[in-house]
């Protein structure tokens, strides 16, 4: 049985980039650009992303995902006393259906005080959105792309 979990990061870890690209794989491939091209739209795309969470979370706390000790993905936080919102979590294709999103989430979940609550947000079309509801995340805001949900400890 494989062990699931995270450790910190540096916001900087060129890891972060390859899961980010990876999951951006199979869009990038109906473009028709060049590997080149892929490349520098990614390094660009990225920086952007880096930027933004920078300034809508600036104690973003950053970490690797590992599959026993092979890292598989990324998972960004940002905490208070009342809230964590998970900012972004993402793996490697060849981890996914693994059970390792359901594993690190409830591991947050657990980590969570009562009263306190775990947030994220959902692009409408991820088929992540049906893990999350079973995990008792529900509905808070609907967006034109996203969904917000939260899940609140009783």
């Amino acid at each position: 049985m494989n062990s699931y979990h995270s450790i910190e990061a540096d916001a900087d870890n060129p890891f972060f980039f390859t899961v980010y690209a990876d999951t951006r794989t199979a869009e990038m491939a109906s473009w028709g650009w060049s590997s080149e091209e892929q490349l520098e739209f990614l390094r660009t795309q990225f920086k952007f992303q880096q930027r933004s969470y920078q300034v809508q979370y600036p104690n973003l706390e950053s970490r690797i995902v590992l599959s026993g000790n092979t890292p598989a993905g990324r998972m960004l936080l940002a905490r208070n006393e009342t809230e964590t919102v998970l900012v972004d979590i993402s793996l490697l294709a060849n981890f996914h259906n693994l059970g390792i999103g359901a594993a690190l989430l409830q591991e947050l979940q657990g980590e969570i005080n009562p009263g306190g609550s775990l947030r994220l947000s959902v692009m409408k079309t991820n088929p992540a959105r049906r893990l999350y509801e079973r995990l008792g995340f529900h509905i808070s805001d609907v967006g034109e792309v996203y969904l917000s949900m939260v899940w609140y400890k009783s």
